[in-house]
């Protein structure tokens, strides 16, 4: 790889806080902007930036609302900072009266009855002012049938009036929900999309960059002229073919020192590293050969990432969990045979994660 692009590499991965450089989950999750809110996605994530990173750390973070559990990118759902989640929102989510979620939960496979959904709106809320409460709870309560409890609980989610609250096991994902003001003690105000998106470009740019508009458009999940036009709020200059970083990084990023050799980083399913960049985009940290190993679809989307195994910031294989009983078995998939003391680090990495999840055995 010729020195420029493994310069681009170096300073990314830096700016991610991969080899264990950020100092605790509330400012990894400013430099990064957001992990995936799915367990173990989120958790790992923050492992594989936090050296000595706990589960009770994690819990923390909604434990005491550092971070909250919302629609984000690509309407993905995501742990962002208490600080940036709603104005994250506001920039990447449609306004709660926009006539797109009408249009959405029409369709037959999440329908939700127009004229009875106000009713729905205020039971539930009702139900989930005191404590986080499941959603096989709220449909016991308030009678909602099941082919629409879930669209409707989506549907709060994305108008900021529910946010999700995280299961007490890593392996789970049985969330629960608390209404948004009685989580948070205010109501969810969402502020100018256009504002927020141009600020939310700027954080783009700092924790991803270089990067080019269409890497913003595909990871926001925006049109491409929102795109250009929050990107164009910035002063930048071209790195090469079309990749922008901001002119106050500049220094930083040509002072970018190499990744220590043979540096292993073990990414889960979804990190917000590996689902930064457009599907053609993504040659900073794995091969356009290989790329079709690490994401399940390349097609127009092309976001599916498996867990991802790098050394010195390039990947090398990608891995799958599953847990049986108190063992969890590791699917690894390495594109090439490594050396011995390779080897070694990659599964000292997941016996790390396999006591984070509270394995009594790993398996490899």
């Amino acid at each position: 790889m010729e020195a420029r692009n493994l310069q681009i590499s170096y300073f990314t991965y830096h700016r991610q806080r991969l080899g264990h450089q950020g100092s605790d989950a509330a400012h990894v999750l400013h430099d990064i902007i957001g992990v995936y809110s799915w367990h173990p996605s989120g958790p790992l994530s923050l492992l594989a930036r936090i050296k000595g990173f706990k589960v009770p750390d994690f819990y923390k973070l909604d434990a005491e609302k550092i971070a909250y559990r919302v629609p984000a990118m690509r309407l993905s759902n995501y742990m962002l900072h208490s600080d940036t989640a709603f104005k994250i929102m506001s920039a990447v989510v449609p306004l709660p009266d926009d006539m797109v979620w009408d249009k959405r939960y029409s369709n037959a496979a999440r329908i939700i009855p127009k004229e009875i959904y106000p009713y729905w709106k205020e039971t539930i809320l009702k139900v989930t002012s005191k404590e986080p409460i499941e959603s096989s709870e709220i449909k016991k309560i308030t009678g909602i049938p099941d082919i629409s409890m879930k669209p409707t609980l989506n549907r709060l989610a994305f108008e900021g009036e529910l946010l999700r609250v995280g299961s007490k096991n890593l392996r789970s994902n049985i969330i629960s929900y608390k209404a948004t003001k009685s989580f948070t003690g205010a109501n969810y105000k969402p502020i100018d999309p256009d504002k927020a998106l141009a600020w939310l470009a700027g954080e783009y740019l700092r924790a991803f960059g270089p990067v080019r508009i269409k890497d913003f458009q595909w990871w926001a999940g925006v049109t491409a002229g929102r795109a250009k036009s929050a990107i164009s709020q910035w002063e930048t200059i071209e790195i090469k073919d079309g990749l922008l970083l901001l002119n106050h990084d500049l220094k930083e990023f040509e002072e970018t020192k190499q990744i220590k050799e043979d540096n292993i980083d073990i990414l889960p399913q979804w990190d917000s590293y590996s689902m930064g960049y457009a599907p053609d985009g993504r040659s900073r940290f794995v091969s356009p050969d290989m790329q079709e190993q690490v994401y399940a679809n390349i097609g127009a989307t092309g976001g599916n990432a498996l867990g991802i195994v790098l050394l010195n910031g390039f990947a090398i294989g990608v891995w799958e969990p599953k847990f049986t009983g108190e063992t969890l078995k590791i699917k690894l998939n390495l594109f090439e045979k490594p050396t011995g003391a390779i080897s070694e680090k990659i599964k000292q990495g997941f016996n790390d994660i396999g006591a984070f999840l509270s394995a009594k055995k790993v398996v490899l």
